[in-house]
């Protein structure tokens, strides 16, 4: 599933070109560690990316059900901002070309 997220995420344009992953959770900020701490019991995973200026935290799981229905990986996406504000949250598919959408519940 971490894969997954990280294919939406880079292959969706959220970012701007000179992000960087950060991959430790104690370099995250302690608003970020909360919802880190928060999603990891229910086993959502997360990634995170930063440049000079933002961060971005995406916590996802897959939605078996819909994805057993679309035949393809179905995340549920969760995208906060750097003071662990939730910005976003949507269901997003994969097409044949690795291209992700956002699809009705």
């Amino acid at each position: 599933m971490e894969r997954l997220l990280e294919a939406y995420v880079s292959r969706s344009g959220l970012l701007p070109n000179d992000a960087f992953q950060i991959r430790a959770q104690r370099a995250l900020s302690p608003q970020l560690q909360r919802v880190v701490a928060r999603a990891t019991p229910k086993g959502h995973v997360w990634a995170c990316w930063a440049d000079s200026y933002h961060t971005w935290l995406f916590t996802c799981e897959m939605s078996l059900p819909l994805s057993r229905e679309r035949g393809a990986p179905v995340l549920l996406v969760d995208q906060y901002d750097e003071a662990g504000e939730l910005k976003d949250s949507g269901t997003w598919v994969s097409d044949q070309e690795g291209k992700w959408r956002r699809c009705g519940g």
